[in-house]
């Protein structure tokens, strides 16, 4: 049999978005247990999706198509899955990822799908296309949910975890198009959404998983590889950096393990090993596990920037979220991590059940009282089986469970204040968050260079730091429409925000203005309505028309 695994078109051909590690991993094992297998990714093609997976499926002769992806590409997802069957009704569809394990049953009574992966997908992927190949006996597999012949469904034993995560092969296969991935021109670092290298620098920037699952259970998480926490060695960790650098010559590291300093003693390992290959890295950090000692290693080893949970300051709030933190550790870690030199970043999460009028302005006194910290305001999300999605079920805050996926999890009011008051305060967190709560760096200079950018004008400024005031050169076209630039300090890696105008003398003009207050506008005041939703994609094309231009 021949297996096909499809990339959803979550991205379009030339943007960037975050590398599927997680499909990564099955198609290196399906490969590894030699298995024909075939990849697509939809996200570095231009042409129609039917158009692709009809050339795919008729020229390799598919009999299955894999694909998957977490909960919020419900869209995407169906889509393949309706268009496979649409070209050859008799193929066998196969979905996996978080979008099944968050609620198998729900996925396989609205998709045209055969068999759903539950859990980790290695295993489970490999010893279902053992039974299909063999005409085994499918029920025998764990981990599995399908239609059985009663026109019900099966869910077979659940899967175990899997404790050697050493024993699998590495995720970067070029069946998905790794290299094609790599290739993307970001203009703003990813993970750190701000200009850093210059256009003509090669960003080599790989991301790499050194544990799964989190060994906590916030309300507002949802872990779709079990709830036990298993890490890598840093001997395998270590060949696979190997590996990239000697391959891909990276030179920023981004690990993406949800949480990455449980373990004190494998971080001052993993810190005092990755500071030979002259690296930038970035990674997840607990509050309480930030501390003087680790930091200072830290920033020896070349760390770009920590990534704090914060989520409120407000301990009533992070009682109730279980994050078994406090609001003092989050401003002592930020403290030491600014007296240290370490950039710290973290999100502000509102609108958990416990919120109050009081809570929401801790959080935000706290937020306004520091510019100099790299802290993002976000909206609580309901994500399926984690803990908060089921409290909006049990309250009857979602009525249409479906419905409420394919809109991308709208914000819904999980608090006890009224809705009046509640969407009154989102406008103001929402003007807050866009109008970037950064402190403003002072550009010095600013001219154009000979040279263009896919046909945009290069400009080279040099930025004074508010911060640590040292001066940091840019060389970049113009990227936004928005009025201020955000850019990563090259000294203390502080992002801080500039004039746009400032920078790119003769390109931010009026029109990039009108834009600009039109997306304002959307995201403040029009963004929570279904009606306006639908017109978003419409605007973003304009923003793209207008970043060409």
């Amino acid at each position: 049999m021949n297996f096909l695994f499809v990339v959803p078109k979550i991205a379009r051909a030339g943007e960037s978005y975050f590398f599927p590690i997680g499909f990564g991993y099955v198609v290196s094992y399906m490969k590894h247990k030699g298995f024909n297998v075939f990849c697509l990714n939809l996200c570095h093609y231009d042409a129609s999706i039917e158009q692709q997976l009809h050339k795919c499926i008729k020229d390799k002769h598919i009999d299955v198509i894999c694909t998957g992806a977490m909960s919020f590409y419900w869209n995407e997802v169906s889509e393949v899955v309706e268009i496979a069957k649409k070209i050859n009704p008799e193929i066998i569809t196969v979905v996996g990822g978080a979008i099944i394990t968050a609620d198998p049953k729900l996925v396989l009574e609205n998709m045209k799908i055969d068999y759903g992966v539950i859990g980790e997908g290695e295993i489970t992927m490999a010893e279902l296309a053992a039974a299909l190949t063999s005409d085994g006996e499918i029920a025998k597999v764990r981990g599995l949910i399908f239609h059985d012949n009663d026109n019900g469904l099966t869910v077979t034993a659940p899967r175990e975890a899997i404790s050697d995560l050493d024993s699998l092969p590495f995720p970067h296969d070029e069946g998905l198009e790794y290299s094609k991935w790599l290739s993307i021109k970001r203009v703003e670092l990813s993970g750190v959404g701000a200009l850093f290298h210059d256009i003509d620098e090669k960003v080599r920037l790989h991301e790499i998983i050194t544990a799964r699952s989190c060994p906590y259970n916030c309300t507002f998480c949802y872990h779709p590889l079990g709830q036990k926490y298993r890490q890598r060695s840093l001997d395998n960790v270590f060949q696979e950096i190997d590996y990239l650098v000697r391959k891909y010559n990276t030179n920023v590291l981004n690990i993406l393990d949800e949480l990455f300093s449980f373990d004190e003693k494998r971080v001052y390992e993993f810190a005092s090993r990755i500071k030979k290959y002259n690296i930038r890295w970035m990674a997840q950090w607990r509050a309480d596990n930030v501390n003087e000692k680790m930091l200072k290693i830290l920033k020896d080893s070349g760390i770009l920037t920590l990534g704090i949970g914060v989520e409120s300051m407000s301990d009533k709030v992070l009682k109730s979220m279980r994050k078994h933190t406090t609001k003092a550790d989050v401003d002592k870690a930020f403290k030491l991590a600014g007296d240290a030199g370490v950039n710290a970043g973290g999100n502000l999460i509102f609108g958990d059940p416990e919120e109050t009028e009081e809570t929401i302005k801790e959080s935000l006194d706290w937020r306004m009282k520091h510019p100099e910290y790299d802290i993002r305001l976000r909206w609580l999300l309901a994500v399926p089986d984690s803990q908060v999605w089921r409290h909006a079920i049990e309250h009857n805050l979602v009525s249409d469970k479906v419905q409420f996926i394919k809109s991308k999890f709208p914000v819904i009011n999980l608090t006890k204040i009224s809705d009046r008051k509640f969407n009154k305060i989102r406008r103001r967190i929402m003007y807050l968050d866009f109008t970037q709560l950064f402190m403003k760096g002072k550009v010095l200079s600013s001219k154009k260079e000979s040279d263009t950018y896919e046909g945009k004008t290069v400009y080279a400024f040099t930025v004074e730091c508010p911060l640590c005031h040292q001066i940091s050169r840019y060389k970049h076209p113009l990227d936004t429409i928005r009025l201020y630039t955000i850019v990563l300090c090259k000294h203390c890696y502080h992002r801080i925000k500039i004039k746009t105008k400032k920078a790119f003398l003769d390109d931010y003009n009026v029109i990039h203005g009108f834009f600009y207050h039109l997306l304002f506008m959307y995201h403040v005041y029009l963004g929570r309505f279904v009606f306006f939703r639908s017109f978003y994609n419409i605007a973003k094309g304009f923003k793209r028309i207008m970043k060409k231009n």
